[in-house]
Order: structure tokens, then C-alpha cells, then sequence
């Protein structure tokens, strides 16, 4: 009898214990069929080509994640989160790298820090409030400029939730001194504050990023044609996003502005003026229309260099809470403003669907 009891009372405790911790397997599966076309006029030559494609991450880019908590006691949890982006096409990973995110941390009363490879703030306010969906087809994706979503070596801290007021500050390690004592490593500082409270959602977001090694990746400049190329000397980047969307109801109006200015040492600064529009009607029972509508124009010195317009179209029908289908429509051009004429368009038409898990 006393041996049952005691087996009782371990496999209570056990279950306890179990209550209290979690893991949590997801994913998202994504792939449209459609067709690409792009074009261009350089120096009074015209190309075009199009291409019949089926590829993975038309909406969303498709992934697989784990996720989980532990209940510490005294309101502390331990956190962590691993995600993969999936190229549903191909059945490839990557090997596997979680890309997206690979984070540990501490969560109560005080917020949460994040250790690792989590998203920065800048991307999470561009992200809440953002046209046509924030699908990967959003007018502002295919014209606003580059920036570092995600970088490695960060410690996050997200702060409680107060009234529907957040913020989140973000700081990367670049992790690349030079032997010199002179130099400094590269960094990443990201900051947000936000307001998310019935229908109305605000934001305003800061990013700086900083090369002092000369090794391009987390950091972008442009090229005499407006192209994003990676900057191979030191400097910096800065980013100043402000959006927001009102719901009423039967219509969602979304709109941003955002300023970008490259800094690169022993050369002219490079600005970019961007913004966008949108609105997401539903139409009907399980159906929803997003159109959007995106500008950036970059100078230097005063003199323009290219203007990029984007404008995009998505339906989306619900079948179930976890897929639906999407249609996607997007005419992206960018122009030379140095050269008058010279100009390439790109142009996007797609059906697909996505399910969740």
C-alpha cells in the first residue's frame, strides 16, 4: 500500500512538473504557381523575359519552428524559439539552419530578453502595420530598401504591455574588431515604440547600422544605378519608420513614411524617401481584398538618383481558421533618374495557398 502511494506521488510530481514546461511544434507551408516578367529600356535597348515559375513563399515565406516555455515560478519563465525557412518547391532547408530565429531568454513582470537571432524591433513595426497583408507581394517590400532583419549575436528586451503601449530595444554584435586598438567592431541598434489598442495600431521605429571591419553584409549602399549592393568600406546606415493603420470595420486604411540614409566614410551620403499606402476590404464571408501602393526616391547631394514605384493586389479565401488561397498581383518600376529613359519593370501574377500548423 505504502509503495502505490508513493508511486502516486511521484507521477504527481512528474505531472506537475510536465504542466509547467511545454514545447511547441509549427510550421507554415506556402507555394504559388504564377508567372514573372521583367523589363527593361538601358540606353535605348529593350529586354523582356518571362518566366513560368512554381515556387515556395508566395504570401508567407514557408517554415518549420519549436518553440517553448518553462515556468520558473515567482511569475519568471525561461523562453526559447528555433524556426527554419522551407522551400516547399524543392523539399530543401538550408541543412536545417534556423534562420529565421534562434533565440533563449527570460520573461515576467519586467518584459522579456531575448539572447540570439531574434527579429529587430524595426522589422516587428514595419511588419504590424504594412500594405496589401504584408504579404512577401507588398508594394513596399518590392520598392523600400534593404535593411538587416535579423541579425546575429543580439540581445533584445521587449518591454510589457501598458495599455496598449510596447516597446523593444535591440542591440548586434558585429563580432569583428580589427587587431588595431584604433578600430571598433560593427554593430546593429534597433528601437520601437508602439501602440496597439481596438482599431487603431501606431508605430515608430529606429535602426543603425554600423560597418567598421569593411565586411559587406550588414550593411547596404547604393550603386550608381540605384541597386542595393553590399557596402565594402565602413560607415553606417540609418532608418526612421513611422506607420500605422485605422480598422472601421469595413475597411482597413494602412499607411507608413520612411527615411533611410547611408553614410559611407570618404563618400557622399545617399537618402532615400519612402513611403506607402494601403487598404484590405472584406468583401465577403471568408474573403479579403489588400491593394497597396509604394514610392522611393533616393538622392545624393542633392541630385536624384532613382525613383522606385511599386503597386500591388492580393484576394485572400478562407477555407479553414489554419489555410487559405491567395491570389497576388504585383508592376514594381524603378527609373534612373541620371539617364532619362533608362528603366527596368518587373511584374508578378500568382495563385496559391497556405496552410498552418
Amino acid at each position: 500500500m505504502k509503495k502505490s502511494l508513493i508511486a502516486l506521488a511521484v507521477l504527481a510530481s512528474c505531472g506537475a512538473a510536465m504542466a509547467q514546461s511545454s514545447v511547441t511544434l509549427y510550421g507554415m507551408a506556402d507555394v504559388w504557381v504564377g508567372r514573372t516578367k521583367a523589363d527593361a529600356s538601358i540606353g535605348g535597348v529593350s529586354t523582356s523575359a518571362s518566366t513560368s515559375v512554381l515556387e515556395s513563399g508566395g504570401f508567407n515565406t514557408s517554415r518549420l519552428g519549436f518553440k517553448g516555455s518553462e515556468d520558473l515560478g515567482g511569475g519568471l519563465k525561461a523562453n526559447f524559439n528555433l524556426e527554419a525557412a522551407l522551400a516547399m518547391d524543392t523539399g530543401t532547408n538550408g541543412g536545417l539552419s534556423f534562420n529565421r530565429q534562434s533565440w533563449v531568454g527570460l520573461s515576467g513582470g519586467f518584459g522579456e530578453v531575448q539572447l540570439g537571432k531574434p527579429w529587430t524591433p524595426y522589422d516587428d513595426t514595419r511588419a504590424m502595420a504594412n500594405d496589401t497583408f504584408n504579404a512577401n507581394f507588398a508594394a513596399s517590400w518590392t520598392t523600400w530598401q534593404f535593411y538587416e532583419d535579423n541579425p546575429n549575436n543580439t540581445i533584445r528586451y521587449n518591454t510589457p504591455n501598458f495599455g496598449g503601449f510596447s516597446g523593444a530595444l535591440a542591440y548586434s554584435l558585429g563580432e569583428d574588431r580589427a587587431a588595431s586598438p584604433t578600430n571598433s567592431s560593427s554593430s546593429l541598434t534597433s528601437f520601437s515604440l508602439n501602440y496597439a489598442n481596438g482599431p487603431i495600431v501606431a508605430g515608430f521605429a529606429h535602426q543603425n547600422q554600423k560597418v567598421e571591419s569593411g565586411v559587406a553584409g550588414i550593411l547596404a549602399s547604393f550603386d550608381s544605378t540605384g541597386v542595393l549592393t553590399g557596402l565594402a568600406t565602413t560607415g553606417k546606415t540609418t532608418y526612421n519608420l513611422l506607420n500605422g493603420s485605422y480598422d472601421f470595420g469595413f475597411l482597413k486604411l494602412v499607411g507608413g513614411v520612411n527615411q533611410v540614409k547611408v553614410s559611407p566614410d570618404g563618400f557622399a551620403d545617399v537618402k532615400a524617401n519612402e513611403w506607402n499606402l494601403g487598404v484590405d476590404v472584406p468583401v465577403g464571408a471568408g474573403f479579403d481584398v489588400g491593394v497597396g501602393l509604394a514610392r522611393s526616391k533616393t538622392e545624393s547631394s542633392g541630385v536624384d538618383l532613382t525613383t522606385a514605384t511599386g503597386f500591388s493586389i492580393g484576394a485572400k479565401y478562407t477555407l479553414s481558421k489554419r489555410t487559405f488561397l491567395y491570389a497576388a498581383f504585383n508592376r514594381t518600376k524603378i527609373e534612373d533618374e541620371t539617364t532619362p529613359g533608362d528603366e527596368a519593370k518587373s511584374t508578378l501574377f500568382g495563385l496559391g495557398i497556405q496552410h498552418n500548423f
